[in-house]
């Protein structure tokens, strides 16, 4: 998080996000069910960094409240629609993906990618169904299909280890050194990626956090059991292992530690006395690749590809607006003030929940969206791109299209600017590069700029009027006579 001092050296920091306060504020605010549903918009800078999360992120925020789920459903699928419709007038293209919550919790959520080679995230989606979703909630539900034990000859085997947060509990994940798809050949010799997040889901209280857990759980036990905090530990170390459903039945042997590089075996046999559970799962432990099994339609048509993170939504419910007692009178429809609270429980609280109902009151059904104004603006720019400079999509760029002329043609740009610019109805907006600038500087900053449409007029204006008109997007570059210029460039315009 950002932190910073005043003038009296008191430390503060910038929230991440404020479903707390915004709550708070809710609930403190006399109102009745005419000014349900509510909205709250904010702009805030947070600390990213790189050209994709840059050190100032803007973000423009939108809270809603309800008075019943069902019209916070109805409110939810309004935003969903209005951000489906506000990025295809961007005409760029973008991925909706269900999502996990994450820590802020709530009952539903969608993200919006937009596909982009050195994204952060992954998006699996499928070729043959309409199944999207983020790599993290993907790789959990890839845990429900059952697969047959392989019958296979042997073949090399690596181990993926995993710690429990108390550090009680060490797992290991067996998979073969190598997996591919049937449905792509090239990848048969791919190494196999354990799946994280569809470890997480079989073992909830795994730290992905940690880089090495085989090390952090061996020195947490050599640690304990060479002191005398040792008694106040509670519980006793175990190892777990799964198998993937490629590791073959009479290959699955006694031995838990199948790496024998590790140092730190007999550690590790002296803490677990080599008992262990294995589980019966037989399941794909690997991360998806192109062409595996799609969880939805059971076809192999997953696909998978880099993605930044647009935008969120979330149906919160009353995940906030119940333990913080933002509620509203169900009788009078008036909102109940109550003192604002600073922090939101993970679970409800049952003596407010129960408390409210007894009064007939009921918390607020919320909701919490946002867009990242500036990862969207770096995004675009990262992708739309070419060793010319940027290629702004219509809506974003600065303007529609740049005029530039010879000293010659001064005095024809200002009339082909008019010719552009009135009548205001169906105008293209346009701006005259009137810089005491040569016309091979001017045309290079342009393209650097990023203009959708350069106009130019230069050698072939002569008595026929003609502009040259360039679209580097399309990939376009033709004369145009001034009286057919604004027809020609509002047809252009609609495919940029």
């Amino acid at each position: 998080m950002f932190q910073l001092k005043d003038r009296k050296g008191i430390d503060f920091l910038l929230s991440p996000t404020h479903e707390e306060e915004i709550t708070s504020l809710a609930g403190t605010a006399p109102s009745n069910t005419n000014d349900l549903p509510a909205r709250k918009y904010r702009d805030e800078p947070r600390p990213r960094q790189g050209l994709l999360r840059t050190r100032e992120f803007l973000m423009k925020d939108l809270y809603t409240f309800d008075a019943s789920p069902q019209e916070a459903q109805q409110t939810y699928d309004k935003v969903c629609m209005t951000y489906k419709s506000f990025f295809d007038e961007l005409r760029i293209p973008y991925l909706v993906a269900r999502a996990d919550s994450g820590s802020i919790g709530g009952h539903l959520s969608h993200e919006y990618h937009f596909p982009l080679a050195n994204g952060e995230d992954t998006v699996i989606s499928c070729g043959s169904c309409s199944y999207a979703t983020n790599e993290e909630l993907a790789q959990g539900e890839c845990g429900t299909i059952s697969f047959k034990r392989s019958t296979d000859a042997w073949t090399p085997q690596k181990s993926w280890f995993g710690v429990s947060k108390d550090r009680l509990q060490l797992v290991e994940a067996i998979v073969p050194q190598a997996t591919g798809s049937s449905e792509h050949p090239s990848t048969a010799n791919n190494p196999t990626e354990v799946n994280p997040y569809l470890m997480r889901a079989l073992y909830p209280d795994l730290d992905l956090s940690i880089e090495d857990p085989l090390r952090a759980f061996v020195d947490h036990w050599s640690n304990h059991r060479s002191s005398a905090a040792s008694q106040a530990v509670k519980g006793l170390p175990s190892l777990s292992c799964i198998y993937d459903y490629r590791v073959s039945q009479p290959f699955m042997d006694t031995n838990p530690i199948r790496d024998k590089r590790f140092p730190l075996i007999q550690k590790v046999s002296e803490i677990v006395g080599w008992s262990k559970s294995i589980s019966p799962r037989c399941i794909d432990l690997a991360r998806f690749r192109d062409g595996d099994r799609c969880p939805s339609c059971g076809k192999h048509s997953i696909k998978t590809q880099q993605a930044v993170e647009l935008g969120h939504t979330f149906y919160l419910g009353d995940r906030y607006s119940n333990p913080l007692d933002a509620t509203f009178a169900a009788a009078q429809h008036a909102v109940v003030p109550k003192s604002p609270a600073t922090t939101a429980p993970a679970t409800k609280d049952p003596a407010t929940e129960g408390r409210a109902l007894a009064q007939g009151r009921r918390p607020f059904q919320m909701g919490c969206h946002g867009i990242g104004i500036s990862r969207m603006i770096a995004a675009v720019a990262d992708s739309l791109s070419d060793r010319q400079g940027l290629l702004w999509p219509r809506v974003m760029a600065p303007y529609e299209a740049v005029i530039i002329a010879t000293p010659e043609h001064k005095a024809a740009a200002e009339e082909v600017w008019d010719v552009l610019s009135f009548p205001k109805e169906g105008s293209v907006e346009a701006v005259l590069d009137d810089r005491d600038r040569g016309l091979g500087w001017k045309m290079k900053d342009a393209d650097l700029i990023g203009f959708p449409i350069v106009i130019i007029l230069g050698r072939h204006y002569g008595p026929q009027e003609l502009c040259e008109v360039s679209i580097r997007r399309l990939g376009t570059k033709e004369n145009v006579p001034v009286t057919n210029l604004k027809e020609y460039i509002v047809s252009r315009l609609d495919k940029l």
